[in-house]
């Protein structure tokens, strides 16, 4: 008996995939028309949430036709990339409940379009950027930063100067004590040294100095016997 033989040829085709290593980045955004990048259509990014650390990364203000960016509720402790004024179409950028330190670029004023900004509750400082957009928004936007002065929040930006100025007075005091501490242990030391070696010098002499020195030895070293039970 015999059985019907089948046979499957199956058709591999090779497909050979390229990273670019170096041009990695790069290699995402494309020119125009047909040729564009993956990033290219990218509005939106929302990374919020996600306990992100460390610094925010400067490219992401070339994400030029970024609308929307959310990178709140995370552990980002840098300042705010200056080069966020290359997203000229964001419309909403929310960096709050953060650890950002450092001042607001100025540079953030000429974003035409953005309708919607939220740094609260980080660690900012310095004079909140005015003009623009900027005029509209309120102090919602900058709470939980004691450190930001200037409109639309009720700190003067002179108070802030002059705290500032105090707690560099207080510092420079501090160090200033510390340094005389210093001088004074040194010159009560030397004191010492000096006494020493002037004692010594005696010793090595036959003079009358050196024999009521001695004396003075010997009768308290006999004092101190007679007083030992």
């Amino acid at each position: 008996m015999v059985e019907e033989l089948e046979v499957d040829y199956f058709t591999f085709q090779k497909i050979e995939i390229k990273f670019a290593t170096k041009q990695r980045y790069d290699s995402y955004f494309g020119g125009s028309g047909f040729n564009k990048g993956i990033l290219d259509y990218m509005y939106g990014l929302d990374l919020s949430s996600n306990e992100l650390s460390s610094v925010i990364p400067e490219e992401l203000g070339d994400l030029s036709n970024l609308r929307a960016l959310n990178l709140s509720h995370n552990f980002l402790s840098s300042s705010i990339p200056p080069n966020f004024s290359n997203l000229k179409d964001i419309e909403s950028l929310n960096l709050s409940h953060n650890m950002l330190q450092g001042s607001i670029p100025q540079q953030l004023t000429s974003l035409d379009f953005l309708a919607l900004l939220d740094v609260s509750y980080n660690n900012l400082s310095g004079i909140i950027p005015q003009g623009r957009h900027f005029d509209t928004f309120d102090e919602n936007s900058y709470l939980g930063n004691p450190l930001l002065c200037g409109p639309p929040t009720d700190r003067s930006c002179e108070a802030n100067k002059s705290s500032d100025e105090a707690v560099n007075g207080g510092e420079e005091g501090s160090d200033e004590a510390a340094i005389d501490m210093v001088v004074f242990y040194f010159s009560t030391a030397a004191t010492y040294v000096t006494a020493l070696i002037g004692i010594l010098v005696l010793m090595c002499f036959d003079c009358p100095w050196r024999r009521a020195w001695l004396r003075i030895v010997e009768a308290s070293i006999a004092s101190a016997k007679r007083m030992l039970p």
